[in-house]
């Protein structure tokens, strides 16, 4: 079912548009789309059909979760809606990082089941000691490098807002799912939640990303263990669209709990 986000309100108090300076812009999107458009037929069929649908693409939006002028838009419902909501309770969020351990090869992303993942973490929820809890939030990917000679990997991951349960609740409701290796020595990431209006646009609209990136690991000027990263290539930022394309904006979205406040909760 296509998803018409374009048919509900922006919040305007909370518009990312208006209160993020880096927030992509409207010339920003169409420039990407531009680029995505001459880059998609390298991948055969399904890169031509995304190809034309995102070429045709006008007054009437294709609503494609590939194409980066109607993420746009979704990312302005999807984070003005969010942070409205936290801000009535804006001292019990804690945001969630979880990295999976599955990894795919370049040319090999269409693999990734995400509706296994999302069923995987809706069942450690439901048998947790957060059950209760309201967790929305979305599925990321980047590109990730090594510092020896293997070959950059796809690493879908997820990042998430939790209301509920507090930091070492939510911590241990995932930690025994998700192992620590040596490509990823900290899997779960738990944070409080900064409570000014801009920060809650801007993790809210984190949570569903639009400038996807390659991750390579660094040392920092203490000489310590960093990341480095820039924004994907077009040919990788092409052959991801095409995985966005298919799974669509529902099924990025992670929405987990109840409250009537809440339709986005609700949304099917």
């Amino acid at each position: 079912m296509k998803f018409n986000f374009y048919s509900l309100d922006i919040n305007e108090d909370y518009d990312p548009a208006k209160h993020l300076k880096r927030f992509e812009t409207m010339s920003e999107a169409h420039v990407r789309r531009r680029r995505l458009v001459r880059a998609l037929p390298d991948f055969g069929e399904p890169g031509r059909a995304l190809a034309e649908r995102l070429t045709g693409c006008g007054f009437f939006r294709c609503r494609s979760a590939g194409c980066p002028v109607c993420l746009r838009a979704f990312r302005r419902w999807w984070g003005s809606t969010l942070a409205a909501y936290m801000s009535r309770d804006p001292d019990y969020w804690f945001t969630v990082s979880i990295v999976p351990p599955d990894l795919f090869d370049i040319g090999h992303i269409h693999q990734f089941n995400w509706k296994l993942l999302k069923d995987r973490l809706r069942n450690q929820i439901a048998r947790s000691q957060i059950s209760q809890a309201i967790i929305l939030g979305g599925l990321d990917y980047n590109l990730l490098h090594f510092d020896d000679d293997r070959a950059p990997k796809w690493r879908p991951h997820l990042y998430l807002l939790a209301q509920g349960g507090g930091r070492g609740l939510i911590e241990a409701a995932f930690r025994k799912h998700y192992a620590a290796n040596e490509d990823t020595r900290r899997p779960v990431f738990v944070n409080p939640q900064r409570t000014k209006v801009r920060d809650l646009v801007w993790t809210a609209t984190y949570t569903f990303k639009a400038r996807f990136e390659n991750r390579r690991p660094c040392t920092d000027e203490r000489g310590n263990a960093d990341t480095d990263n820039d924004e994907l290539a077009v040919h990788h930022q092409a052959e991801l669209a095409i995985l966005l394309d298919r799974q669509g904006f529902l099924g990025r979205i992670i929405r987990h709990g109840d409250d009537p406040s809440l339709p986005a909760l609700k949304v099917r």
